[in-house]
C-alpha cells in the first residue's frame, strides 16, 4: 500500500524555524514606521514563515538561500505595496487638511469682519445713546431752570393777545411735547439695539475664538501629516532600495540554483548511463532485451519488493514533477522524501552490492547500492543526504541491514532521506517497488 502525507511534519517545522532565524539575523528588510518595539520585526518573521510555508510543496529541491532570497524579495514587495498605501493614505489626507485649512482662513477673516463691523456699531450705539441722553438732560435742566414746561405753556397760552396767539401757543408746546416723547422713546429704542449690539459683539467675539481654536487644530493636525507623509515617502524610497538589493539577492539565488539543477541533471546522466550499460550487459547475459519501461511488478512482500530504508514510513516528498516555486520551472524530484532527523539509521531496501559512496553538491552524501536483475529488470536504489556511511564501497549487504545515517547534506533544507530506486538507469517512483 502507498503511503503518503502532507507535507506538514515536525521537520517542516524545524526548517521554518531554521529559516526564519537565519532571515531574522541577516535584516535584510527594513521596519515601517514605529516599529521600533520589535512587534513589526515579529509580524515580518510570521509572514515569512508563511511564505516558506506556502512554497514547501517542493522545499526540499530548493536551496535554502534560494528560499530565503525569494521570502525577503515577496517581504520587500509586500512592504513597499503596504508603504506606499500608507503613503497615498497620508498624501491624502494632507490635501484634505489644507483645504480644511483654506476654508477655515476664510471663515475665520469673515468672522475678524463682522466682529469689526459689530465693534464699530457698538461704539456708534454707545455715541448716539450718550447725545440722545445728553439732549434729553439738556432739555430737562433747561425746562427746571424756566420753572417747569408747563408754567411756560401756560403763560404763553394765557398771556397772548387774541385767541388765535393762545391757540397757535399752545400748538407749539404740544409740538415741543411730542418732540421729547418722541426723543424719549428714540433713546429708548437705542438703548434696546445698543443691547442687541453688545450681545452681537459676545456672539461674535466668541466665534473668532472658535473659528481661531478650529484653524490651529486643523493646522497643528496637518503639519503632523505633512510630517508623517514625509516620513512615510522616506520609508517608500528605503523600500525602494532594499527591493532592488533583495531583487539582486533573488537573481544570484537563481543563478546558484540553475547550477544545482544542471549539476543534477549532470549526475542523474551520469549515473544513468552507468546504470544503464550494467542493465544492458546483464540483459544480454540472460538473453532478454532490455526495455526502458519502469517495472511495477510487486511481490507479497510487505506490498513490494523493496523494503522501507527507515522504520518511520512518513512521507514529506513524494517521486515526480513539480514547479519549483521560485524559478517556476517544472522538474523532476526523482525519489522519494522520507521523514527522518538526523542521524536516524538507513537501512538496505533490498540485499546488494554498495558501489559508490560520494558527496554531490545537490545530493550530499549519497550511497549507490546495485540490487541485482530482479524480475526481468536491473535494479539499483540510492540514498542521499547522508551524515555519515556504515558501509563501505564493494560491501555486499543484505536487506534490513544498516548501511549509513540520514542528514541534511548537499541541497537541503532539514534532516530527511531522499530514497532514489533506478530500474535499467532510468529512476522510477520507488513506492512502485516499496
Amino acid at each position: 500500500m502507498i503511503r503518503q502525507s502532507p507535507r506538514t511534519s515536525r521537520r517542516r517545522v524545524g526548517v521554518t524555524a531554521m529559516l526564519l532565524a537565519s532571515l531574522v539575523a541577516l535584516g535584510m528588510s527594513s521596519p515601517s514606521p514605529g516599529s521600533a518595539d520589535g512587534s513589526h520585526a515579529r509580524h515580518r518573521e510570521s509572514r515569512l514563515d508563511s511564505r516558506i510555508h506556502d512554497q514547501k510543496n517542493s522545499v526540499d529541491d530548493v536551496s535554502t538561500q534560494l528560499l530565503r532570497a525569494k521570502a525577503h524579495l515577496d517581504a520587500a514587495v509586500s512592504d513597499l505595496a503596504t508603504a506606499r498605501g500608507q503613503l497615498t493614505t497620508l498624501r491624502g489626507q494632507v490635501r484634505v487638511a489644507t483645504r480644511v485649512d483654506a476654508r477655515m482662513q476664510v471663515r475665520l477673516e469673515q468672522a475678524v469682519v463682522r466682529l469689526r463691523n459689530a465693534r464699530s456699531d457698538l461704539r456708534q450705539g454707545h455715541s448716539d445713546v450718550a447725545a440722545k441722553r445728553s439732549a434729553l438732560v439738556g432739555f430737562a435742566v433747561s425746562s427746571y431752570q424756566s420753572g417747569g414746561l408747563d408754567t411756560n405753556a401756560l403763560g404763553m397760552a394765557f398771556g397772548s393777545g387774541s385767541a388765535q396767539q393762545a391757540v397757535d401757543g399752545m400748538q407749539d408746546i404740544d409740538t415741543v411735547l411730542n418732540k421729547q416723547t418722541v426723543d424719549l422713546q428714540e433713546l429708548q429704542a437705542m438703548q434696546v439695539l445698543l443691547t442687541l449690539t453688545e450681545n452681537r459683539v459676545r456672539t461674535t467675539k466668541d466665534d473668532v475664538a472658535q473659528q481661531r481654536q478650529t484653524a490651529a487644530d486643523n493646522l497643528a493636525l496637518k503639519s503632523s501629516l505633512e510630517s508623517q507623509a514625509e516620513a512615510a515617502a522616506a520609508q517608500v524610497r528605503a523600500r525602494v532600495s532594499n527591493l532592488r538589493l533583495d531583487r539582486g539577492r533573488l537573481a544570484a539565488a537563481k543563478a546558484v540554483e540553475m547550477r544545482r539543477l544542471n549539476d543534477l541533471q549532470a549526475e542523474r546522466e551520469r549515473v544513468a548511463q552507468q546504470l544503464r550499460q550494467l542493465a544492458e550487459r546483464r540483459a544480454r547475459q540472460h538473453g532478454t532485451t532490455l526495455t526502458n519501461a519502469p517495472s511495477t511488478t510487486t511481490t507479497q512482500n510487505n506490498g513490494g519488493y523493496l523494503s522501507y530504508p527507515v522504520q518511520n514510513t512518513y512521507i514529506t516528498s513524494p517521486y515526480g514533477m513539480r514547479m519549483n516555486p521560485v524559478i517556476h520551472i517544472y522538474e523532476l524530484h526523482d525519489g522519494t522524501d522520507f521523514h527522518a532527523l538526523c542521524g536516524t539509521p538507513v537501512y538496505a531496501a533490498a540485499g546488494g552490492t554498495v558501489t559508490e559512496e560520494y558527496y554531490n553538491v545537490g545530493y550530499g552524501n549519497r550511497l549507490l547500492m546495485d540490487n541485482g536483475y530482479v524480475k526481468g529488470v536491473s535494479l539499483a536504489t540510492s540514498y542521499n543526504h547522508l551524515t555519515s556511511y556504515v558501509a563501505g564501497v564493494g560491501q555486499h549487504v543484505s536487506r534490513g541491514q544498516l548501511v549509513a545515517y540520514s542528514g541534511t547534506t548537499g541541497f537541503s533544507t532539514g534532516c530527511h532521506l531522499h530514497f532514489m530506486v533506478y530500474v535499467n538507469g532510468a529512476t522510477v517512483d520507488p513506492m512502485t517497488w516499496l
